[in-house]
């Protein structure tokens, strides 16, 4: 299963995105507001150019109802709550160098890393709320699916074990796609977050 194959391949790239310059101060006594919401910046200026390519894959984004997976209506809300307006959140700096997208295949490793960092958000919401006293507001990107958060990543894991080859023989070729896409995702986010 390429699932498994990502999650072994990938296991050290969760390690070093935890230790990314402003990941590695989430829950530490003294991380401020201020820095929550500058990763919230970071992280609006990283989905913007992934989830315009995700649009362009019709097949993709029906088979997932990939519309109502999309992170940036959750941390516009979030940016918001915290002064910003459509003015400023135009500004927010993009990333330019996430990975190409043009096929299925890069589609797939992209989403991976993605979706895995929904299915991880929820404890660091928690967490949140209770160091800045939130009560759910400004919280959207974190809380993720909510209770929806495990049915939408085992949905997605199918989709994905399921979605490449003709069903009887895997590609050994698409296969390497998504695992070389993942990766580069990883490795962008990371050095978005170093910065």
């Amino acid at each position: 299963m390429i699932s498994e194959r990502l999650r072994n391949e990938t296991a050290h790239h969760h390690e070093a995105i935890e230790n990314a310059k402003r990941f590695s101060r989430l829950g530490e006594p003294d991380f401020t507001l201020e820095e929550y919401q500058q990763i919230l910046e970071r992280f609006y200026g990283f989905y913007q150019p992934l989830e315009l390519a995700f649009r362009k894959h019709a097949q993709v984004m029906e088979a997932l109802d990939y519309e109502n997976r999309f992170k940036l209506p959750l941390l516009t809300k979030d940016l918001k709550h915290f002064g910003h307006t459509n003015e400023t959140l135009s500004s927010i700096p993009q990333c330019d160098y996430v990975p190409e997208l043009e096929t299925l295949p890069q589609v797939l490793g992209c989403m991976y890393v993605m979706e895995g960092s929904t299915h991880g958000s929820q404890f660091i919401a928690k967490r949140l709320q209770e160091q800045f006293n939130l009560d759910g507001a400004g919280l959207s990107y974190y809380e993720g699916y909510g209770k929806d958060t495990m049915p939408r990543w085992k949905t997605f894991k199918a989709y994905l074990d399921s979605s490449l080859g003709d069903g009887n023989q895997k590609d050994g070729a698409q296969d390497d796609q998504v695992a070389t896409t993942a990766a580069q995702t990883f490795e962008a986010l990371h050095r978005w977050m170093d910065q």
